[in-house]
């Protein structure tokens, strides 16, 4: 029964660990869509809906904007839903107040939008 407690220890570390990296990687990814995204061309876009969501996760509540927005690339509709480039990585955005991105796309509003000219359906309205 010596070794009884051991395994239980080990388990917790190691998936922190592995969660840690998983956080890293997915926070490398944030970075190098954010850096990609700088050369990205614009193209005008409108504003299809806007408003804040609210997530319940445990005891605590996120509030967060959601916005869709349409675009075209060579003819072709997308839409989107990215506000800031490589924000798609994160689970949980923190983008400060949510009600002020908002206010920032109106329904309807002309907005310019950031796309990646080699997969047209990837875009950002903020780089």
């Amino acid at each position: 029964g010596m070794f009884g407690g051991l395994c239980a220890c080990i388990v917790p570390v190691v998936f922190l660990v592995g969660f840690g990296i998983f956080m890293y990687r997915r926070s490398q990814q944030g970075k190098s869509a954010k850096e990609a995204a700088q050369t990205w061309p614009g193209t005008m876009g409108t504003v299809l809906s806007s408003g804040v969501e609210s997530r319940r996760s445990g005891n605590s509540i996120s509030t967060y904007p959601v916005v869709i927005y349409q675009y075209q690339v060579n003819g072709q509709a997308y839409q989107g839903k990215t506000i800031k480039a490589g924000e798609q990585f994160f689970s949980v955005r923190i983008m400060g107040d949510a009600h002020a991105t908002v206010a920032r796309y109106q329904v309807g509003a002309q907005v310019m939008v950031y796309y990646n000219p080699a997969s047209p359906q990837e875009s950002a309205l903020e780089r």
